[in-house]
Formats: structure tokens, C-alpha cells, sequence
């Protein structure tokens, strides 16, 4: 398998996408004026959900990105918005809840704080590339099924295992909606690799 790279990307498809950006973006910045809670955890908080909601596209639409250009491009546009909102999620938590690097090591423990820096560091090398080589080989697609697997993993775990509430529920939506679309993209094509046309 190729990689479909984002191309002839449509003012519509970015439209859509960056509004959603925008809007979630704005509520996570501005729920937790609304509430009780401690102000930066609050924002630490519905940054990681926002990032959830945005991912939710982004992977259901990547195993139907080879059918046409304008589904790869939505995929790949819901993917880098996803690793901005996750960029403010960071922020927040790394620099403002615990307050620095060191620190999050210290308080989250080597490896939970481990496997979310290298998060950011995968994810974002995977977005450099995606918008900067546009590279179509095999090779490439393997990448980034390995950059999504590893990341639909870590919130998948996070939100339902680490998590409660409405957040799993979150997590659970996330997962199923996931899981389904690429079953059904595999049942799919199992079937038109079958289907023998009578001559």
C-alpha cells in the first residue's frame, strides 16, 4: 500500500476542518472560566478532549484516504489540527500544571511521561513529513499506520483505562468509531478482491 498525500487541498475542505479547530480550540481555552475548577487544569483537561473529539475523524477517515483525493485530504487536515490541539495540551500540562520537563518526569513517573513526549515528538515528525516530503512509497504509508496505531493506542488506553466518567465514554466513542471503519474498510475490499465478474 501507497500513502495518499494531501494534495489540490479544496478552500471548502480547509473551511471545514479549521472551523472545528477553531471552535473546539475556543472552548477548551474558555469552558473552564466557566466552572469551579483550578484554571489551568481545567484547560489541561478539555485540551485532551478536544484533541479526542478531533481524532475521531482523522482516524475513521484514514483507511478510506486511497479512495480519493478530497478523503485523504480531510483525513490528513482532521490529523494536523488534532496534533495542534494536542500541542496546547502539552503546553499546558508540561509547562503549566507541573512546570517544566523535568518536573513531569518527576511527577508523572519515566514512563507515562515517556510515552507522551514521544507522542508529541512521533506525531509531530509524522505531520512535518506528511506536509513536507508528500512521499508516496510503501515505506511512508507504513509510518504513518504506525504513528496512527501508536496513537489511537495511547488515548484509547488513557481514556478508557486511566480515565472515568465521561471521558471513558469519550474513549469508548473514539475506539468503536475506529475500530468499525477499518473493519469495514478490510470487509470491503476482501469483497471486491472476491468478486470475479462474469465474462
Amino acid at each position: 500500500m501507497r500513502t495518499k498525500p494531501p494534495a489540490d487541498i479544496t478552500l471548502p475542505q480547509f473551511t471545514l476542518v479549521f472551523v472545528i479547530f477553531g471552535v473546539l480550540a475556543i472552548f477548551a481555552l474558555l469552558w473552564p472560566e466557566t466552572t469551579q475548577q483550578d484554571l489551568a487544569l481545567g484547560r489541561t483537561r478539555a485540551t485532551i478532549w478536544v484533541t479526542s473529539v478531533m481524532l475521531i475523524p482523522a482516524f475513521v477517515l484514514f483507511p478510506y484516504r486511497t479512495l480519493s483525493p478530497g478523503v485523504a485530504n480531510l483525513a490528513h487536515l482532521f490529523w494536523t489540527f488534532a496534533y495542534l490541539l494536542f500541542l496546547i495540551h502539552a503546553y499546558w500540562a508540561v509547562f503549566i500544571i507541573f512546570g517544566g520537563v523535568g518536573n513531569t518526569f518527576r511527577q508523572m513517573g519515566a514512563l507515562i511521561a515517556g510515552v507522551n513526549f514521544l507522542l508529541v515528538l512521533w506525531w509531530g515528525l509524522d505531520v512535518i513529513l506528511l506536509w513536507t516530503m508528500q512521499a508516496t512509497s510503501p515505506a511512508a504509508a507504513r509510518f504513518q499506520i504506525a504513528t496512527r496505531t501508536f496513537t489511537f493506542l495511547v488515548f484509547a488506553i488513557t481514556l478508557i483505562v486511566l480515565r472515568g466518567g465521561p471521558v471513558r465514554t469519550l474513549g469508548i466513542a473514539l475506539t468503536v468509531a475506529t475500530v468499525l471503519a477499518v473493519v469495514i474498510r478490510f470487509w470491503v475490499r476482501d469483497r471486491d478482491a472476491e468478486y470475479v465478474p462474469v465474462a
